[in-house]
């Protein structure tokens, strides 16, 4: 009976695996169908046997004799009160009915176990102090709730069973069974044993088919990573808008390569991120927060990549940057990048380029005199000086904020080429997703016909399944995008609008910041005179700065897509 069951179980197990490989894209609809079909027919088959066996096992169970002795030993009452296994009655009232037992059948207890921990896993240290206890004399019995609360797992289970061969425990008895040191008792007290084992497993399979079935669909079985919170009401992830900032912050000081992962930690505790006590969170964290594609979008679980339906906090080019640097591809840039103006500032003289020192704590800049034969190496600017200069250079983006809105909104409803837009995105990412499928069915047939070795087949496997993540991701956003000019529009608008905060947001940031504002507008400024002699802005704001006021948009920026840096 055990032994077909046991084969029966291990085919269940192969039909689970076989499913997981099917949803995997690791065998054939048509392999899964014909294999299916094979193991249910074997399973039918065991079904039947074991129906013959338990009808003749439970006449010799009804016939057999249980009669009970009066026990002269030690009864030993073991429960579990953790969570998971709470009863219909509460650990007192077990007690009670079980001494009532004991009163009954006239049976002496010498000691009580109670054991707080879970039954399904070995190491209990109150279980393991009652079999030292039972080692000590022979003959004792065991009284407990349900022989579930001794075992449900293999081990623990045949240490009670091996007490009970030897003679040590003569009878362990419940208020619904007894189990004396009889082959047919102890055939039984295996049996519910192995029911309890199987109910342990058969849980965890359901929860781990679960978790991957609310995976498939978009969403996060377990708590949510920091920067995101559990919504208890319909069990989705939300972003934390507290902490929001912070995990944005991360991406992007370590992303630009000049902060390693403990000055990136420092910065964000001075910014006032903490953890729940109050402290500094470690490097580790900050370098796990890099790492988990959860931030842009991705789910990464037991190795395999899942689209999540959570809104990302960071977009894919950030992360990718951020992991570029971790990974050593972007080597971090070394500290002569604190000068928030050096490798953007020219001599009007010599054409040299502007270094920087710090002196008596504050930020000096200066000619390198490269040529040897320059006049402005002895003139020193603080770099607060140079950043007035810097801020009225950036005059010459204001433009009327009223006039880039109105001419957004007038542009927004001239568009019509929005819709077609998306459904030819769309149509190139489905050829392309078709594509990929193709290779990965191929990939099978070779891995079956055993020409690709397992090593190489599992390497291949898991780059396109995250290729297959990637473009349904996506797709998806392109369902969810809206059916106008918008994906064009409004970057123009934003781009005009940083334009127009450029000085505001210089004067008012810290060095960083003011070190981003001026790469993405500014090419370089010639400084002659300690003043502005030259100025270079990017192509695109080079274009705004010559016409600040035309009347819409196409006028303010032709071929803004071809043009920007």
């Amino acid at each position: 009976m055990a032994a077909l069951k046991t084969e029966y179980d291990r085919i269940e197990i192969r039909i689970s695996k076989m499913t997981d490989d099917k949803y995997d894209g690791s065998i054939t609809p048509e392999m899964y169908d014909k294999k299916l079909k094979e193991y249910k027919a074997k399973q039918a088959d065991l079904l039947q046997q074991m129906q013959d066996h338990s009808a003749a096992d439970e006449q010799h169970y009804l016939t057999a004799s249980r009669l009970l002795d009066v026990c002269k030993r030690a009864l030993e009452i073991f429960e579990s009160s953790e969570a998971e296994d709470r009863q219909v009655l509460s650990i007192d009232s077990q007690e009670t009915e079980l001494r009532r037992l004991a009163e009954r059948d006239n049976i002496v207890i010498s000691k009580v176990f109670k054991e707080s921990m879970s039954a399904k896993a070995p190491g209990r240290p109150i279980f393991e102090t009652m079999l030292q206890y039972l080692e000590k004399d022979r003959g004792s019995v065991l009284l407990v709730w349900k022989l579930d609360r001794l075992a449900r797992n293999a081990l623990d289970g045949g240490k009670v069973s091996w007490l009970m061969d030897r003679g040590i425990v003569s009878e362990i008895r419940s208020p619904e069974k007894v189990f004396r040191n009889v082959s047919d008792d102890k055939f039984m007290m295996s049996l519910d044993f192995g029911i309890a084992k199987k109910y342990v497993d058969d849980l965890s399979t359901n929860v781990k088919r679960g978790n991957r079935t609310k995976l498939e669909k978009g969403g996060w079985p377990g708590p949510a990573p920091y920067g995101y919170l559990n919504n208890k009401a319909d069990k989705t992830v939300i972003v934390d808008e507290k902490n929001r900032h912070y995990i944005h912050r991360i991406f992007e000081l370590y992303g630009t390569g000049r902060y390693g992962l403990k000055e990136v930690a420092q910065m964000l505790y001075d910014e006032g991120m903490r953890t729940k006590t109050g402290l500094m969170r470690r490097a580790s964290h900050i370098h796990k927060i890099i790492k988990d594609p959860f931030y842009h979008g991705v789910m990464l679980k037991n190795g395999k990549y899942y689209p999540g339906s959570h809104e990302p906090i960071v977009n894919k080019m950030l992360y990718d940057q951020a992991n570029e640097v971790l990974s050593g591809k972007l080597h971090p840039q070394s500290k002569r990048l604190a000068f928030h103006l050096r490798g953007f500032l020219k001599c009007a003289n010599c054409t040299c380029m502007l270094t920087a020192s710090k002196k008596k704590g504050h930020d000096y800049y200066y000619c390198t005199n490269g040529k040897g034969k320059c006049v402005e190496h002895t003139k020193y600017m603080r770099s607060e000086y140079l950043d007035e200069l810097v801020a009225d250079a950036f005059k010459h983006l204001q433009i009327d904020e009223e006039l880039v809105e109105l001419a957004y909104e007038a542009s927004k409803e001239q568009a019509n080429i929005g819709q077609s837009y998306l459904a030819q995105a769309k149509e190139k990412l489905i050829n392309e997703l078709a594509v990929v499928r193709q290779k990965q069915n191929k990939l099978l047939d070779t891995y079956l016909a055993e020409l690709v070795p397992e090593a190489i087949y599992k390497a291949k496997t898991e780059l396109l399944n995250k290729e297959i993540v990637s473009i349904e991701k996506e797709i998806t956003k392109l369902d969810t995008e809206h059916e106008d000019d918008e994906l064009t529009l409004e970057p123009i608008k934003k781009f005009f609008l940083k334009g127009i905060s450029a000085r505001k947001d210089y004067l008012h940031g810290p060095d960083e910041q003011k070190r981003i504002i001026v790469s993405e507008l500014l090419w370089n400024l010639s400084i002659g005179g300690q003043k502005v002699q030259d100025l270079q802005f990017k192509s695109a704001y080079a274009m705004v700065a010559k016409n600040p006021k035309p009347g819409n948009l196409g006028e303010m920026l032709p071929d803004l897509d071809s043009n920007q840096d």
